[in-house]
């Protein structure tokens, strides 16, 4: 109850009630003390007292008393005149003649809605109405949430808690920004704030701050999202992971980290352009999406790599279901401009089984997956396992190492002998570059050559290699230990091979040592050959006039065939020890025997490796294989034991050349 009315002039309190039913204010009327009727009232009704012919009992009416006389004087009640007492009580609350604010449509900056405890809309004013592009007499006696569906559609927000607050307590409601809509369905951003009036009535103050907060959205949709795909970013993926992965801990829930790589998504993009290597990533991460759940997060951390956060796993098995449907979503064909692409993916996946990992340490081992699931042949997915983190620290520590390696000559070459089919004669060696780690031991050159080029400290120990070897060579040559046409071979990686550096740094070294013509050969990876043909072409041909080979290296491992080799200027290929077995297998060595005569047609020696056996020998002299190498001649030594070596090779040579 708002009011009660206490007088015995039933004409002034009937006009008086009349009044103040018309704005909305609840009345009720007290006519006597003997013949009371109980109203349900609260510390906020007013008791509406009439002063005339008789004294009112204070104590008996509650704390808020407005004494209506026609001799107003100060006393401890408000005392207002008994003529036109309706007119001054809403003069006195504030209120127009409509129950409306005085301040009310005053603010041209402002729009207020007046609504009930129901959230009908009672009131608007001009402001608001054209907020909302429309006219006032189309929101009188709709529901609140017309304007701001929040109300209904989230009954957790705070500004309905706070409305209900509002109407049990009458506490104020601060600037609470909510999305609007208007008339022709378009979003606004309105900042509300709410008091109570008479008559449980609510008025909302309401400032528009669209452009304000369409900004700040902006700036965060930026900050925190993807602006190809709309994903979430690196950023806010971490703070996110952050999160779930306390939520793991707490409720003891298992938590996946699956890192996506689209598998054959860079040709698709270098050979289409940036507009189909951009459709394709949206259309892929609309696929992801659509196969986790709206609480999964999935991320874009930059290029064609993703990462999916899984909460809440009941079972490992759970994870692997998921990443066979990712692969089955990121399998299926991909369409742009009547193209049709078949890119597929790989996953690594990490689970938080370890209560000290963290965010990045997660991503750490989800990373590791995917390497070894690319390295498996692609299109699968692989969990981290215990044996791949310690292969990480492993190669962690050999990372550390490798800047100290060269100072502090960890690294020494070994040199491998290479012996005629024919007549077993010791016709050079290849240089073979070895890490004797003070922790670790000898360091398997498949673990640290691809950190040197990951690096870049392949182009220094490349030189220092070719320096090293050259001198060595040099000095045995003026020691007798070899012959002055003997060959030395070296190994150059493709990183090495694309440097500038390359040339000059083999230039020098040639003239410095005096190294002469075909006693200096490179052998580089088949993989090589399909980087740039022209580029290489010329490279190899200002290499060959300085003198010194081109050998094709394990050739057998790649794709190139024996012909497209007539293409360069190639002394010699070494064949790896899966081919030479697969072309020894047919009747009579026929198969192998047709290589040799193709590539001797080609004037390209052969150089069988790997050859453990001395009774493949006969296999390969009657090929017409050149030369071979491998533990049936000697294992790689270091440079002593090399001269060692060709010290017992050169007496045995004399011995038979004394005895004839």
């Amino acid at each position: 109850m708002d009011c009660i009315i206490i007088s015995e002039d039933d004409i002034w309190a009937q006009r008086l009630e009349a009044s103040l039913s018309r704005v909305n204010v609840n009345c009720g009327r007290h006519q006597s003390d003997h013949s009371s009727k109980s109203y349900p009232t609260t510390e906020d009704t007013l008791y509406l007292v009439d002063g005339a012919g008789r004294e009112p009992d204070i104590a008996d009416c509650g704390k808020r008393i407005v004494l209506f006389t026609d001799e107003p004087s100060e006393q401890s009640v408000l005392q207002l005149p008994r003529t036109h007492a309706q007119r001054w009580l809403l003069n006195h609350l504030g209120l127009g003649n409509q129950g409306i604010p005085l301040t009310w449509a005053a603010s041209a900056t402002e729009g207020q809605i007046i609504v009930d405890q129901q959230g009908y809309i009672l009131n608007i004013n001009d402001t608001m109405a054209e907020c909302l592009s429309s006219i006032i007499e189309n929101w009188n006696g709709k529901q609140l949430h017309h304007i701001f569906p929040e109300l209904v559609n989230k009954a957790h927000h705070s500004l309905k808690r706070q409305l209900n607050k509002l109407c049990e307590k009458g506490q104020p409601c601060s600037g609470q920004v909510l999305a609007a809509k208007n008339s022709n369905g378009r979003a606004r951003y309105i900042e509300v704030c709410a008091s109570k009036l008479l008559g449980s009535r609510i008025l909302l103050n309401c400032r528009d701050v669209t452009q304000r907060t369409s900004s700040h959205n902006s700036m965060r949709q930026k900050a925190r999202f993807d602006g190809l795909t709309g994903l979430a970013n690196r950023q806010l993926l971490m703070d996110r992971l952050r999160m779930a992965l306390a939520r793991s801990k707490r409720f003891q829930r298992q938590l996946a980290i699956m890192y996506i790589d689209l598998d054959h998504f860079k040709p698709i993009n270098d050979t289409w352009g940036h507009a189909a290597g951009d459709a394709i990533l949206c259309e892929a991460s609309r696929r992801m999406k659509e196969t986790v759940r709206e609480i999964d997060t999935v991320a874009r951390l930059g290029g064609d790599e993703f990462v999916i956060v899984i909460e809440d796993l009941k079972d490992l098995r759970d994870a692997g279901i998921i990443a066979e449907h990712l692969l089955t979503a990121l399998g299926a064909a991909f369409h742009w401009q009547q193209h049709e692409f078949y890119i597929g993916c790989s996953i690594g996946i990490a689970i938080s089984e370890d209560s000290h990992d963290d965010a990045h340490k997660l991503i750490e081992k989800a990373d590791l997956a995917l390497y070894r699931a690319k390295h498996m042949g692609r299109q699968r997915f692989e969990f981290c396992t215990s044996e791949l983190t310690a292969q990480a620290r492993y190669k962690l520590v050999l990372q550390e190492g490798l800047q100290q390696a060269l100072d502090d000559k960890q690294l020494q070459l070994y040199y491998q002998p290479i012996a005629s089919t024919s007549t077993g004669k010791v016709q050079g060696a290849e240089a073979l570059l070895r890490w004797i780690h003070p922790k670790v031991g000898m360091v398997r050159p498949r673990d640290f050559i691809p950190l040197l080029e990951q690096t870049g400290l392949i182009i220094p120990v490349g030189e220092w290699v070719i320096e090293q070897a050259c001198q060595q060579w040099s000095l045995w040559k003026q020691q007798g230990l070899l012959e002055e046409k003997a060959l030395l071979t070296l190994n150059i990686s493709t990183c090495q091979f694309s440097s500038q550096q390359l040339l000059n740094c083999i230039g020098n070294m040639m003239i410095k040592f005096d190294m002469p013509a075909k006693t200096l050969a490179l052998e580089v990876s088949e993989e090589l050959l399909n980087t740039n043909p022209k580029h290489l072409s010329e490279t190899f041909s200002q290499l060959n006039q300085m003198g010194v080979d081109i050998i094709i290296d394990d050739f057998g491992l790649g794709s190139t065939s024996l012909h497209s080799l007539s293409k360069y200027t190639l002394s010699a290929i070494k064949l790896e020890k899966p081919l030479l077995a697969s072309l020894s297998k047919s009747k009579n060595g026929n198969s192998l025997k047709a290589f040799s005569f193709l590539a001797h047609s080609l004037n390209v020696n052969m150089i069988a490796e790997g050859i453990d056996d001395k009774n493949q020998l006969r296999t390969l002299a009657a090929a017409n294989i050149d030369s071979y190498q491998g533990y049936s001649l000697s294992p790689a030594l270091e440079a002593a034991e090399f001269k060692q070596f060709m010290s017992l090779q050169n007496e045995n040579e004399n011995k038979v050349k004394l005895f004839y």
